[in-house]
């Protein structure tokens, strides 16, 4: 129960088969609390000696119940921020709650303010990361820029190429700014030809309390200059991942489910992620317990890098295993922020593929009773196998939206919704309950279980065919304008062909992973991703049908409608062809 009397459970017993039972009384409360407990005492920051620790126990924990497991050791590329000041120029104040983030310039600088206000963050992580400071007409060369926001990912990577010397967010958190990370570059590490886009800027984050005390200043002082001085800690760094697998004992395939999450953390990040650590644990020793009932293996991964790092660990896998992935990966179950206390409901956090919503939104109701709704993934948290075409989900639970605007919490991008934990040095024990990780870790298992049990494809691509054709149907007056009628008909026939032989597929029985496995990655990939197959899109938002969704509002200038043309016109060709490719494939079948 809740400490606000809101029930964790909406339904007397769970609705699972007598296995399904078996496999939630296997998860024990107790032996997962005491690992949160563990954890709630170590700083995990990844390179560091708190996240060995950290290892060793998860490793040790895996020994003790016989569940097979691998230690890789990566050379990942972290940047950790240790420490920052923001003074005015003058020394007559300081801001105490300074922090830098991960990826700030190294630096000292000094410069004239320039005070902006940010566009409306939403309700959204990536509108946490991609909303506008409006800095179009303002000149920014060598000065401080101020505004209220968390981190916005592309405005600074902006005002880096436009010279500004330094930008300070003013988080809304009264006490304490969140930490953070500031490259686009997924993974942490670029590509040598992606090396310019991690922005050369110092950044520094302030408290909310900070910041009313700055705008004062500024308010007194328009010509104000501020020094911003931060250090940070950027490198090679080897840390450990660790990799259990749970092989079926009665089945021979090489088909996966791989369960994951991470164990790095900002402080000791209790609800992000030790709580998700300690149901990976429990997840994979429920699993391990009934192998005999599985048709395909579980892989269950903790990586670390994921806040320094830009989900660096999970990145290295997909690219060190990207064959294997690719080839055999079914699903991924992405585990971050469970059992967070007052965390009731499963309708604003949680996010999957819309061919996942029969078992997720069958778990979440079988387990808990709970309504809930899909969500389409972000381009956030270690969702690090898109580009793979490998379908995702993560069962959030969170506090309800009503109890956070009571509470006054804003908007954060994990923790439930606690803006009181999420990245902060206050993301202690007392902001997880054990009996609510016990019901998050049942979804995450069953949901796993699911994917890993059935004969058939547990997927539904039939939704997620219906789902693009929707997108496609609200382009259609922008194709017009561009004078793209003709691609976009023939796309529209393409997906009509595909939905009439998917349909046929499925009503047959015939809906194996393998011979679903193209019409899979193909249509992952043209919902979620522009780059390529073995690459990893930045982490900006990323809108259905991503290639073609500029179209839907062309600009007015004609030379900019012709380019924007140039390049749908190609992508309706890209997409077409991949489709008619898995359509020859299918009539194979």
């Amino acid at each position: 129960m809740s400490s606000y009397e809101q029930p964790l459970y909406d339904c007397q017993t769970p609705s699972l088969d007598s296995t399904e039972q078996s496999v939630v009384e296997s998860i024990d409360q107790d032996r997962m609390w005491d690992s949160v407990e563990k954890f709630s005492s170590l700083t995990r920051i990844s390179g560091t000696s708190g996240e060995r620790k950290a290892a060793e126990y998860l490793t040790t924990v895996l020994s003790d119940h016989a569940v097979s497991h691998t230690v890789h050791e990566p050379e990942l590329y972290l940047s950790t921020p240790i420490s920052a000041t923001v003074t005015a120029t003058d020394r007559t104040e300081c801001f105490k709650s300074a922090k830098t983030v991960a990826f700030s310039n190294n630096d000292s600088v000094s410069g004239e303010v320039i005070r902006l206000h940010a566009d409306e963050e939403g309700d959204s992580v990536e509108s946490l990361l991609d909303h506008s400071l409006n800095i179009d007409d303002v000149a920014v060369e060598d000065k401080v820029v101020v505004a209220e926001s968390l981190i916005p990912i592309t405005e600074i990577r902006a005002l880096a190429a436009r010279g500004a010397a330094a930008f300070i967010a003013i988080h809304p958190h009264d006490r304490e700014p969140h930490e953070g990370i500031i490259s686009p570059v997924w993974g942490g590490a670029p590509t040598f030809e992606e090396k310019d886009k991690i922005p050369e800027i110092t950044v520094a984050n302030i408290s909310g309390d900070d910041g009313d005390k700055l705008d004062a200043l500024i308010e007194n002082n328009p010509s104000l200059s501020l020094t911003v001085s931060t250090t940070v800690d950027t490198r090679w760094v080897r840390c450990p991942l660790i990799e259990a697998e749970i092989t079926p004992t009665k089945t021979a395939t090489d088909e996966f489910v791989l369960l994951h999450g991470h164990y790095d953390s900002w402080h000791v990040g209790v609800t992000d992620n030790a709580t998700g650590d300690a149901a990976l644990l429990e997840a994979a020793i429920a699993l391990s317990a009934h192998a005999d009932q599985l048709t395909r293996a579980v892989r269950v991964c903790w990586w670390p890098g994921h806040s320094t790092g830009r989900y660096a660990g999970s990145t290295w896998y997909a690219d060190t295993f990207a064959q294997d992935l690719h080839e055999n990966c079914l699903a991924h179950v992405n585990v971050d922020s469970p059992g967070v206390t007052d965390a009731v409901e499963f309708t604003s956090r949680v996010k999957w593929m819309t061919a996942a919503a029969p078992v997720a939104i069958g778990t979440i109701t079988d387990v808990t009773g709970k309504q809930t709704q899909t969500r389409r993934p972000s381009r956030a948290g270690d969702y690090s196998f898109n580009n793979l075409g490998i379908a995702g989900l993560s069962l959030q639970s969170s506090i309800e939206s009503a109890v956070r605007e009571k509470r006054g919490y804003h908007l954060v991008g994990g923790s439930g919704g606690h803006a009181d934990a999420w990245h902060l040095t206050t993301d202690t024990l007392e902001k997880a309950d054990p009996a609510t990780l016990k019901r998050d870790t049942a979804v995450y298992t069953i949901a796993t279980y699911r994917l890993a049990s059935s004969t058939e494809c547990p997927l539904d691509y039939r939704l997620t065919i219906a789902e693009h054709q929707q997108t496609l149907a609200t382009l259609a007056s922008g194709a017009a304008m561009l004078g793209l009628e003709k691609e976009h008909k023939k796309l529209t026939e393409t997906y009509e062909q595909l939905s009439k032989s998917v349909t046929e597929i499925y009503e047959r029985g015939d809906h194996s992973f393998e011979n679903l496995h193209s019409l899979a990655r193909v249509l992952t990939r043209v919902n979620y991703v522009t780059d390529g197959t073995f690459e990893q899109d930045p982490a900006v938002g990323r809108p259905p049908l991503p290639a073609l969704a500029s179209i839907e509002q062309p600009p007015r200038d004609e030379d900019q409608k012709r380019f924007l043309a140039c390049g749908a016109r190609r992508s309706y060709n890209e997409i077409i062809y991949e489709l008619r490719s898995v359509l020859t494939q299918l009539s194979a079948t």
